[in-house]
């Protein structure tokens, strides 16, 4: 639930509680853990999306899905594009400015490209290319929020 802030028109929000719900549960020893996880492993897939920042609140399942942005975990994540279903190689996601207190999206780049709405389109993905985010201590309101 923690993503719909962003579509309600408060990214900053949805950035601040997916690193609280990442934090709350991202003990995986054998005394923490996912509480209660009955899942067949689907609060696994949700945490590795919350920890690199990508989420998509109908599950890719739109005519054009499209992918919102968070504030990753990592400095830089690399995923790569199996040859066989997408063109792209590598679809690669910098953050700058990482750290527990910088949690907030300051602005973002797709390919050297601001990016101004919280969310690309899962076409632009499958291309491969780059996503850079800045992150800061207090929310940018104005970014994301159209």
């Amino acid at each position: 639930m923690a993503h719909l802030f962003s579509h309600a028109g408060a990214p900053w929000l949805t950035q601040k509680w997916v690193r609280k719900v990442k934090e709350a549960y991202s003990d995986i020893t054998p005394y923490g853990g996912y509480f209660d996880d009955e899942d067949e492993g689907q609060m696994g897939a949700l945490g590795v999306l919350m920890a690199i920042g990508l989420f998509s609140v109908d599950g890719g399942a739109a005519a054009n899905p499209s992918y919102e942005i968070t504030s990753p975990i990592f400095d830089k994540i690399e995923i790569d594009l199996n040859s066989d279903y997408y063109p792209g190689k590598t679809f690669t996601i910098i953050t700058r400015n990482n750290s527990r207190e910088n949690m907030y999206i300051q602005s973002a780049k797709l390919n050297g490209q601001p990016l101004k709405t919280f969310h690309f389109p899962h076409t632009e993905f499958v291309k491969g290319g780059v996503l850079e985010i800045e992150l800061g201590p207090e929310p940018n309101k104005q970014w994301g929020s159209n």
